[in-house]
């Protein structure tokens, strides 16, 4: 099932800000006579769904905003993206009224200081806008443009995008080929994605983006 919690704006009527990460994996994924069977998925995506919490704890924690903030965990997004799309079938908020969603997925896999990836860039100028500002803010930089645009459609982002409503991946992992290969070769979908690998440099980078971004797109 999704998962499903809300802050509630100061202002009624004023549009919301979407805050997602799928919360499954794989389950077994080695063979029966492998002595490790299980994908826990740290990175993937357990890091998302951590970022998510304590990005709803400092939110909270913070003056009130106009907006309301959603925070959403959805399942199955390994075989299909299927939770997103049941969200974005018999969405439980007008998908209109949604400004912004951002999705967080594989979020602690890079190195402190590393590039941001931007997959989503093109949908929203003022969005758009927004983000290379906030990213500029924070003394970092984008990073491979052309390496991001090729997972927007392999993350549950990609089901908003196509009901309209403007949705970005931010995250340093998806910033350079020497982030992201190393990953994708040894632990992506792998048993080896443990929770003793995950690297928190980056990720402590975005989740501060992310703060910074939300407070400003909800006011």
């Amino acid at each position: 099932e999704n998962v499903i919690g809300m802050i509630p704006g100061s202002v009624p009527g004023s549009g919301a800000v979407l805050v997602l990460g799928h919360w499954d994996h794989l389950g077994e994924c080695a063979p029966p006579e492998a002595p490790d069977r299980i994908c826990n998925g740290a990175a993937d995506n357990a890091s998302g769904i951590a970022m998510m919490l304590e990005l709803a704890r400092r939110l909270k924690a913070g003056p009130p905003l106009a907006r309301d903030i959603y925070f959403l965990a959805t399942t199955a997004e390994e075989p299909g993206l299927l939770g997103i799309r049941s969200f974005v079938k018999d969405p439980p908020v007008p998908l209109s009224g949604i400004v912004a969603a951002f999705n967080l997925d594989m979020m602690a896999v890079a190195p402190e200081g590393s590039a941001v990836g931007f997959i989503g860039r093109g949908q929203d100028p003022a969005l758009d806008a927004a983000i290379l500002a906030a990213i500029a803010r924070r003394g970092r930089k984008v990073g491979d443009q052309s390496l991001a645009d090729s997972f927007l459609q392999r993350q549950d982002g990609w089901a908003l995008v196509q009901a309209g409503v403007p949705t970005v991946l931010l995250s340093a992992t998806y910033g350079t080929r020497s982030v992201l290969d190393p990953f994708l070769a040894t632990r992506y979908h792998k048993p080896s994605d443990e929770a003793a690998a995950v690297e928190l440099g980056a990720a402590t980078e975005d989740l501060l983006l992310h703060e910074d971004l939300i407070r400003q797109i909800a006011d």
